[in-house]
């Protein structure tokens, strides 16, 4: 945890809106093109890709000197992995799946050193391998960012409760919102609409960020922005990949087959 994080949450809490992106591939140079790129904050997936956490740790490395804030999707609700993303320098948390208050409040706990939490104490690579565990210490109970994600379509009706805890955000989770419901990747669909718009609705109402949880298209942002998402996800590195290789395929096909045609 760095200054940044502190400015971010102020920055959040004042109103503003950060553009962030998905971190998924594990490796130290995405990592450093990503933290390198201006984003306000990037979200590393150690729920559906292969991080371990050295290499974790070593990603984290890419983000000294940047303002780029890092947070990090756990891959579950669980104070070790909570403790070690912590331990190696993450800025923030997002836990997935919590569904309800207890479960946010054993998160929170989670982040927190005593006598607010039950984090165990041992910020190696966090606290400058020990040469600022003073400073670390005195801030980090306030500076971490906290975030659960909210994945369960009946979460919806303790939002509030959650909310009472001191999260610094809510994020949403679309896909298993919607799966929850037995309307897998339905967005659209009113049960599933209704909920993503109670979530927006109550961060909104309560002056709390929400994140996107996915990726949105440009044209979306400005939509789910007036409705409360403050925290926009606009790529991830693997569909900047993706779009942009075929991108230039099609470029690139288009160019040859045209001069083909010509001398023919």
């Amino acid at each position: 945890m760095s200054p940044r994080s502190i400015d971010f949450k102020r920055r959040l809490r004042a109103g503003e809106t950060m553009i962030g992106a998905w971190l998924s591939i594990a490796d130290p140079a995405v990592a450093e093109i990503m933290a390198t790129s201006g984003f306000d904050y990037i979200m590393i997936d150690t729920e559906h890709s292969p991080w371990t956490l050295t290499l974790l740790q070593t990603a984290l490395m890419a983000f000294k000197g940047e303002a780029t804030v890092p947070i990090v999707r756990v891959p579950w609700n669980d104070q070790v992995h909570i403790k070690q993303t912590l331990d190696v320098g993450a800025d923030g948390i997002m836990a997935p799946m919590v569904r309800t208050a207890e479960e946010a409040k054993a998160f929170v706990r989670a982040c927190k050193y005593p006598p607010a939490g039950i984090r165990g104490f041992g910020p190696r690579r966090a606290s400058a391998y020990g040469r600022n565990t003073d400073e670390y210490v005195a801030q980090a109970n306030d500076g971490i960012f906290i975030m659960p994600q909210i994945e369960d379509i009946r979460t919806v009706d303790v939002l509030d409760e959650i909310l009472d805890l001191g999260v610094d955000a809510l994020c949403i989770g679309p896909n298993d919102l919607s799966g929850s419901a037995g309307l897998l990747r339905q967005h659209d669909h009113p049960t599933v609409k209704g909920a993503i718009d109670r979530i927006l609705a109550t961060g909104k109402a309560r002056g709390v960020a929400v994140c996107t949880g996915i990726t949105l298209p440009l044209e979306q942002q400005t939509e789910w922005i007036e409705r409360g998402a403050r925290m926009t996800l606009v790529a991830s590195d693997t569909e900047l990949l993706v779009k942009g290789t075929a991108n230039v395929v099609a470029a690139a096909q288009a160019l040859v087959r045209g001069r083909a045609s010509k001398r023919a």
